[in-house]
């Protein structure tokens, strides 16, 4: 018998998140490689606002997986808008560490995820500045667990 037993702790929401180039990335098994590490961006976000969705929805006579990864990188500045600039009108894959220390990627070489981004510098002090980005695709399997992959 297969049994879900109740976590031990169970924390939403997500850590980090880096993004890489699809010809720099190969996904088997739980193992990611990389081609080269030069290309990644690993992504600082506001606490609190990085968030992954996967629905499953009905398509073309099979299950697909409508994925969604929404975040807030804070700031804007010239550094942060060339990066920005330089990501925007390519795709994605995406590697996820969530709070209870899984790591996850998204989207695949052979369907990457598309990207975009909205800046709002927000109207007074207090409020935020900074750029919001989304990661999003339809996939044909759901985002896959994989080992740490970014040690040495």
């Amino acid at each position: 018998m297969k049994q879900l037993n109740k976590p031990k702790d169970n924390l939403g929401g997500l850590l980090k998140i880096w993004a890489v180039p699809p010809d720099d990335i190969t996904v088997s098994f739980n193992t990611a490689n990389f081609r080269t590490t030069a290309n990644i961006i690993e992504m600082y976000c506001s606490p609190g606002s990085i968030s992954f969705t996967e629905k499953a929805t009905l398509e073309k006579y099979r299950v697909a997986y409508k994925n969604e990864l929404n975040a807030f990188i804070p700031k804007d500045s010239p550094e942060v808008q060339a990066i920005i600039n330089d990501m925007s009108g390519r795709k994605w894959v995406v590697i996820m560490l969530d709070q209870n220390e899984y790591y996850k990627v998204a989207g695949t070489p052979e369907i990457p995820l598309r990207v975009s981004f909205d800046l709002d510098s927000g109207a007074d002090t207090a409020d935020r500045n900074g750029h919001s980005i989304s990661f999003y695709g339809t996939q044909t399997s759901k985002a896959k667990f994989i080992n740490e992959p970014f040690s040495e």
